[in-house]
């Protein structure tokens, strides 16, 4: 189970969220932080007996369809794709035309880091960003073939030698 979590502000700012009492605002961001990382618990119970909450709250989630049950009695996040931040950029990162794309990428420039020359743990980089330049996501003259250390170098994740 992951360590961190996230919560969308589209979800818990909303009044429908905000209507309900804070015993189950609380319980809610309980089961959505004890949640696995598919954003299902098969210890919903434990979690409402451990945060002191009242059945009334879980009924209240269930009712307002912010959890609900499947066939094999775990509960789930019913927003969990908005909370875990997979949503619409996961899906364009791993269609079929990006891998395409990035496999091209690769090729052209001969499974090779374009800085250090590097033939290990080589990411393909977007020069322009991907998320600011949806246009150009899958044009080819937008990669270049990066090692892991010079792409994080290049992002600022680790301090550049001097």
């Amino acid at each position: 189970m992951a360590e961190r979590r996230m919560f969308a502000k589209s979800i818990i700012d909303s009044d429908a969220f905000l209507d309900m009492p804070l015993s189950t605002q609380a319980l809610y961001f309980h089961l959505v932080m004890n949640a696995n990382d598919k954003g299902s618990l098969n210890n919903a119970n434990s979690v409402v007996r451990c945060v002191d909450a009242d059945k009334s709250d879980l009924t209240n989630l269930l009712d307002k369809e912010y959890v609900y049950y499947d066939g094999n009695h775990e509960l789930h996040i019913s927003h969990w794709v908005e909370h875990s931040g997979v949503g619409e950029v996961h899906k364009d990162r791993n269609n079929y035309s990006y891998r395409k794309w990035r496999e091209m990428v690769l090729i052209r420039d001969n499974y090779t880091c374009q800085k250090c020359g590097a033939k290990n743990d080589l990411h393909v980089h977007h020069k322009k960003s991907f998320a600011e330049n949806p246009e150009l996501r899958l044009n080819l003259d937008n990669g270049i073939t990066l090692c892991v250390d010079c792409h994080r170098k290049l992002h600022g994740l680790v301090k550049k030698e001097k």
